[in-house]
């Protein structure tokens, strides 16, 4: 009986705050991706809840496609946790651990996933309790972050090789820049990430994955000729989104538009405050109009008395400090504003002045800043 009641709760249910993801677009992006160079296979990044837009629905709208099978050959996820989330979802498509998994947790039943690998005793682990399973041996070509050291790698690998239950399917890196091709660390890694595949080569180990690149050195044409040539594939994140970093690109667009309600109009006095501290101050009497939600939904705090919404295109600012759940809006320019009347947060047009990339300037933040920042119980609905 309880089970029947919540049922018809949530489809009952009428929330405030909407995270529209449009189809179009995400597969636009990843077909454009895809077709750059065909020497380069594009695997997406769902990790960090499909940066904000949502990681079951971003990974059903992808793999849920006539020929997601050919085309995509394994979706890229940080943890266990979330890796579990795609399976319990009956997504099928291979899955790549990118992030360390802690090897107690992989004792428990025997997995379906991929594992990027530096650390011989998670390998161990693999070994013994994954049999199998596939590996993506983690190389640290020069960022300084995880993976094995190009000084460690050949005694990694001999070590790796004694165990004959786990299959080294990819050879993997991360490029700290990839802006210009003429960057000295970008061909430093470059040149460290040849040499890995040499050191792979003589002893006998041919992985099927070589993949150092993100979304930038695809989307950068300079880059993305070198990036060819020593890798067969991309982990493309922001670009998918819609959002690639630095490089304009308008065949790329934007995925998600974030929706509220007006859930109060108000009339403010002249030299009245609003928000915590008074750090607004009417000029004039004017029409103030109030959101439900505030930085824990993803409204971002520098946005506080310099970001605006829209409101059937008239631009409202925001007024006052952007609160835990609530925000504060100047309805000057809305003729006629009513109660549950719909409010655009975050546009999906790159040009409005609340686009993601335009809020994120705002803030002196990059885009996925401001994207795994909207709250993950937000209703998310792909359109």
């Amino acid at each position: 009986m309880i089970g029947k009641i919540l049922s018809l709760f949530k489809d009952e249910y009428k929330t405030l705050n909407r995270i529209e993801i449009s189809k179009k677009n995400l597969l636009g992006n990843f077909a454009y991706l895809s077709n750059l160079n065909h020497k380069l296979k594009i695997a997406p990044v769902v990790k960090s809840n499909g940066y904000g837009h949502g990681i079951l629905e971003v990974s059903k709208a992808l793999c849920y496609t006539s020929d997601a099978e050919r085309r995509i050959p394994f979706l890229c996820v940080d943890s266990l946790f979330e890796a579990y989330q795609l399976l319990k979802a009956n997504i099928r498509m291979p899955i790549l651990i990118m992030g360390f998994t802690d090897p107690r947790n992989l004792k428990v039943k025997k997995l379906s996933f991929s594992y990027a690998v530096y650390n011989l005793d998670l390998a161990k682990v693999l070994n013994d309790y994954q049999p199998g399973c596939k590996v993506h041996i983690f190389v640290d070509t020069g960022m300084g972050r995880e993976g094995i050291t190009m000084e460690q790698l050949p005694q990694f690998l001999g070590e790796l090789k004694q165990l004959k239950n786990i299959k080294i399917e990819g050879l993997m890196s991360h490029l700290a820049s990839s802006q210009d091709k003429h960057d000295k660390l970008f061909l430093h890694q470059i040149k460290n990430f040849k040499k890995a595949q040499s050191i792979l080569k003589k002893m006998d180990i041919k992985p099927k994955w070589l993949h150092i690149a993100a979304s930038g050195s695809i989307v950068n044409p300079e880059t993305r000729k070198i990036i060819a040539g020593v890798s067969n594939l991309v982990r493309a994140g922001r670009a998918l989104y819609g959002y690639p970093p630095t490089f304009s690109d308008i065949r790329l667009q934007p995925t998600l538009k974030f929706t509220t309600k007006l859930i109060q109009i108000k009339n403010i006095n002249k030299y009245e405050k609003i928000g915590y501290n008074g750090t607004y101050t009417a000029k004039k009497n004017m029409l103030v109009g109030i959101l439900p939600l505030g930085y824990y939904d993803g409204v971002d705090r520098g946005l506080s008395n310099k970001g605006v919404v829209t409101i059937g295109g008239k631009i409202c600012p925001i007024i006052g400090r952007v609160s835990m759940n609530l925000t504060a809006i100047d309805l000057s320019k809305v003729k006629n504003p009513v109660a549950n009347q719909q409010v655009i947060v975050y546009s999906d047009k790159k040009a409005d002045k609340n686009s993601v990339e335009n809020v994120a300037k705002i803030c002196k933040k990059i885009p996925s800043e401001i994207l795994v920042n909207l709250a993950a119980s937000t209703k998310r609905v792909v359109v």
